[in-house]
């Protein structure tokens, strides 16, 4: 298959303008340098002065010309010089043609430093490194072809190395390069790429990289090109702490977990069934047992860490487009992910609602933006005591305005979060609260029976739930038409008909019922986590916390790739999002798991410096926050 260039490069070729003013240029300057030394007269001794102002070269000379043209120079030596002589061996293979173009090259001013490159190998000096990662990023070969073709002695003498380089070594060059030479040689291989198509020589090299946003017969742009857009901007920062021996690539890796996922299934089984694959070979594929193995070396703090990096680079992306609100409004819950098996083997194991054939769960708070049509899950925080639920909810919302200007917090009726503490938490942080509360004790169950005597619609009083102040909370009581609608016999209960929203903003500011279609705005993360469920993660069976803390985490920003898809496809088409998402959530996981192009992703990135307790404050002990 043409592998995947290195998409985290800017790759943006010279254009067709640009080649043609510096071209104009260099021959204005060798025009003038001619027609100058054409007034001189042939006698230097009448003119001394006129034949020493005068360069000994044309100046247009000595203007170095872009790597581009030189590698497309020696290219057409190579392809003339064995036409001419009746030598084109039609045996040989195009990478062969490409190692002795690259191998002519005369790289002086154009190179990788040995300075620049020291990390990566002792086996290779700069010019070596440079033919070697441009050998990698023209040849159509995929990555591990590479690395094979470069153990052919033939071919290692046409580029003019003296030794192999491994895999790994190739899978690391991106990364330990420095943006701007990476976004040099990018730019470079890409004008080259573009130059040769339709020509006698484009079968040496690889296809130009596709455009981000390309159109297709309808106009619309393919979700394919998208999903690989947001991957090689994201995944770079999602480390699997692999060691230099590894061959497979951080994308056929992170392919196998959304493999998985896309078919609600264990990585062992979907390892196997990507070697189906016709852009696959069997060695570019890890096992399930493999890709495990590497995640589990991860703590749960690093993986936190490293998806709050990966996100924040779509939450980037979101504002750029204007799609956080003024004041946003997040929904706080704490989500179970069923555990089948023994409830005692770990401690972040607790026992949730039953459902079929399970009792126990593990369990995540997460804050999400709702009230919008691109729903994002800001925040996810593996939980280990609900006690701790306070504590959560401040670090959750220190982090998120980091992104947001946050106005509301909606919250379930879950009793970690009906209590003073928590509803205290949210407060004095000065924000909006809105929530369900929970019809129990005398005084909710009084209110709530006295409105259904009366029949009344709506109605409040000030009300404080534990130690709160009553005089500023609030129970408001919504009589529920749809419960009255769907229930086939008499209530146990009068207040059984109504709803019971608990709430800081006063009933005369925010009439009631705008408080209860505000809170149903909340339902809509409930719909987004059954999607990430059933779409996004893929089954897993292992009592390790920090590898389920990667899955739950890994399915979380895949549902969040999913809305910034849908943002920047409905920005290319023009559509509103109100008027529904562009992309099913099943289109996006099937092509990304279709998609033949392996992303250049560097293989383990530097961690940032700014730790996790950094962000949350310096009372954080992040093995609560497990």
């Amino acid at each position: 298959m043409a592998k995947e260039k290195d998409d985290d490069a800017n790759r943006e070729a010279e254009s067709k303008g640009e080649i043609h003013e510096r071209r104009q240029e260099k021959t204005e300057i060798s025009s003038r340098y001619t027609e100058a030394k054409r007034e001189l007269p042939d006698d230097r001794r009448i003119d001394p002065w006129g034949y020493t102002e005068l360069p000994v070269r044309n100046p247009a000379n000595n203007i170095t010309s872009p790597l581009w043209e030189v590698i497309k120079s020696e290219a057409y030596r190579v392809y003339n010089w064995a036409e001419e002589r009746d030598r084109y061996d039609e045996l040989e293979t195009p990478e062969h043609r490409l190692a002795k173009a690259l191998g002519k090259v005369q790289l002086r001013h154009y190179y990788w430093s040995k300075g620049k490159n020291e990390d990566l190998t002792d086996n290779l000096d700069g010019e070596d490194a440079t033919r070697l990662y441009l050998f990698f990023d023209l040849s159509a070969l995929n990555q591990s072809a590479v690395a094979r073709a470069i153990n052919d002695p033939d071919i290692r003498e046409a580029l003019g190395i003296e030794n192999p380089v491994s895999q790994p070594t190739l899978n690391r060059m991106p990364g330990r390069m420095d943006d701007e030479t990476r976004h040099y040689y990018a730019s470079e291989t890409e004008t080259l790429v573009r130059q040769l198509q339709d020509t006698k020589l484009e079968h040496w090299f690889r296809d130009p990289t596709p455009d981000t946003i390309v159109t297709d017969g309808e106009g619309f742009p393919p979700v394919q090109v998208i999903a690989r857009e947001l991957r090689s901007k994201t995944f770079k920062n999602i480390r699997l702490k692999r060691d230099d021996s590894t061959e497979v690539t951080k994308n056929a890796a992170l392919r196998v977990l959304i493999a998985a996922a896309n078919g609600n299934g264990f990585v062992n089984d979907a390892a196997k069934n990507l070697k189906y694959k016709p852009f696959y070979d069997d060695c570019d594929i890890p096992t399930g047992q493999n890709l495990t193995h590497h995640l589990r070396k991860s703590s749960r703090e690093s993986v936190m860490r490293m998806f709050r990096e990966a996100n924040e680079v779509l939450f980037e992306i979101a504002a750029r487009h204007d799609y956080f609100p003024e004041e946003a409004e997040v929904a706080i819950d704490i989500t179970d992910w069923p555990f089948y098996g023994d409830n005692e083997s770990n401690e972040f194991i607790r026992g949730t609602k039953p459902g079929r054939n399970y009792s126990w769960a593990w369990k995540y708070i997460t804050l999400a933006l709702v009230g919008t049509n691109t729903p994002l899950i800001l925040v996810v925080l593996p939980v280990k005591d609900k006690s701790k639920t306070p504590e959560y909810i401040r670090r959750m919302l220190r982090l998120a305005r980091q992104h947001l200007n946050i106005g509301r917090v909606y919250l379930d009726a879950g009793t970690e979060f009906y209590n003073s503490d928590t509803i205290s938490t949210i407060t004095e942080q000065g924000l909006e609260l809105v929530m369900q509360g929970r019809k129990s004790g005398k005084t909710v169950k009084h209110f709530l029976n006295g409105m259904a005597r009366a029949d009344l619609r709506s109605s409040y009083y000030p009300y404080g739930v534990g130690s709160l102040d009553e005089e500023s909370y609030y129970a408001v009581g919504l009589k529920s038409d749809k419960t009255v609608k769907l229930r086939n016999s008499d209530a146990d209960e009068p207040m059984d008909d109504y709803t019971y929203v608990y709430t800081n903003l006063h009933p005369q500011e925010v009439p009631p019922e705008e408080l209860g279609e505000a809170y149903r705005r909340r339902w809509g993360i409930e719909t987004d986590f059954r999607v990430i469920k059933e779409e996004f993660i893929a089954k897993c069976g292992s009592r390790n916390p920090a590898l389920r803390a990667f899955y739950f985490n890994f399915a979380a920003h895949l549902f969040n790739i999913w809305t910034v898809a849908n943002i920047l496809r409905a920005e290319e088409t023009g559509e509103d999002l109100s008027e529904g998402k562009q992309l099913t959530a099943g289109e996006l996981m099937q092509a990304i798991e279709d998609d033949p192009h392996d992303l250049r992703l560097p293989t383990e990135p530097p961690e940032t410096r700014q730790v996790f307790g950094d962000v949350l404050g310096a009372g954080w002990n992040t093995s609560d926050a497990d």
